[in-house]
């Protein structure tokens, strides 16, 4: 309306001078002065919001920044200048803030869906499981096709260790995008953890013919040595070693399985690979004690021992381990020590060793 006014404006005038004389000047009217329009804060803070947006969409955040800043101050109700702002926030990585904001945003208006999943997004980044899983569940509400919420809200429930609630979530997440790879992987790492491991192993195969990724790689030897597939799981852990040759967790996998296998050579190299790759590795030097007692280096296995305890003190099975070497070292007072030790960390077959203690 306002642009339709000043062309209409713009033609009265022209008239009017054309239809002046040349050279005559028409007389003021004694009253005649030219008005001043004044905008209102409001609409003061809606030009700065758009300026913002515009600096936005060129990824001149700083900028951007600068103008919500002003929306908002200029009009603290305006809910859109939070939402805007928050946005901005979270592409700098300033989540406190965009957390700060997006609340803001929706106490002007708790029906904003797009407040509700950037703060979801944004209490992922600061851990905040709870508060993460409230906002996604109100945008699924209203938005139960959206596959990313779903995922985000399975990430969520399975960091509190709800395998069963996560699993549901990440199967809406596929059913919304049927190749949503990720969303396979995880519900995999669901059902491992539910002990359902041919369906892990299922969810694991179906991300990878989808997208390859070492991790995933990892979780399908897991599941596979779980299922009491040894050869496979190896095949699984060596693609994973084949695309990060520096996956020190994998290496410690398969020389699990190895062991399993009684392929000592082949598990000793890979324990000794992933404690290079990384020393502060416990269930490593875990693993490689339990070589090296089944090849009859008692000393070198408690040494392994020692250290995968001082690595992390609450190892029980580091305590289980080293009890039954001490106790083929004869030392049957330090191995009781270390089963009852192992007891106490939640190892219920340390019940059985302890039972010969005085």
């Amino acid at each position: 309306m306002k642009c339709k006014i000043a062309t209409l404006l713009l033609l009265v005038l022209t008239v009017k001078l054309m239809a002046q004389a040349p050279g005559v000047t028409p007389p003021r009217a004694k009253h005649d002065t030219v008005k001043t329009i004044k905008e209102t804060p409001e609409q003061l803070a809606k030009m700065a919001y758009n300026k913002g947006l515009d600096n936005f969409s060129k990824k001149d955040y700083p900028t951007a920044l600068s103008n919500f800043n002003e929306a908002v101050s200029g009009s603290p109700k305006f809910e859109p200048a939070y939402l805007a702002r928050a946005n901005t926030h979270l592409r700098q990585a300033d989540y406190k803030n965009a957390e700060s904001d997006y609340k803001a945003a929706l106490k002007l208006d708790s029906n904003d869906e797009k407040a509700w999943y950037g703060l979801g997004r944004t209490e992922i980044v600061l851990g905040n499981k709870e508060q993460g899983i409230n906002a996604f569940s109100h945008f699924v509400k209203k938005n139960p096709g959206s596959a990313d919420a779903w995922y985000c809200l399975g990430e969520l429930v399975a960091l509190s260790k709800n395998y069963k609630d996560a699993l549901a979530d990440f199967t809406l997440a596929i059913g919304s995008r049927p190749n949503f790879s990720e969303a396979y992987n995880d519900r995999g790492v669901c059902n491992y953890e539910l002990g359902t491991y041919h369906a892990a192993i299922d969810d694991y195969r179906i991300s990878l013919a989808s997208v390859k990724n070492a991790t995933t790689y990892n979780n399908l030897g897991n599941a596979e040595y779980k299922a009491g597939n040894n050869d496979e799981a190896i095949e699984a852990f060596s693609e994973a070693i084949a695309m990060n040759a520096q996956y020190a967790d994998a290496y410690n996998n398969r020389g699990v399985v190895y062991l399993a296998k009684k392929s000592y050579p082949d598990a000793l190299t890979d324990f000794n690979k992933a404690i290079q790759l990384d020393s502060t590795n416990a269930d490593a030097y875990c693993n490689r004690a339990l070589v090296e007692y089944r090849t009859n280096n008692n000393d070198k296995a408690k040494a392994d021992c020692d250290k995968a305890i001082k690595l992390k003190p609450a190892n029980g099975t580091a305590y289980l381990n080293r009890g039954i070497i001490e106790e083929m070292m004869r030392r049957p007072k330090d191995a009781c020590q270390d089963w009852q030790q192992a007891a106490q960390y939640g190892v219920t077959v340390a019940n059985d060793y302890t039972k010969d203690c005085k």
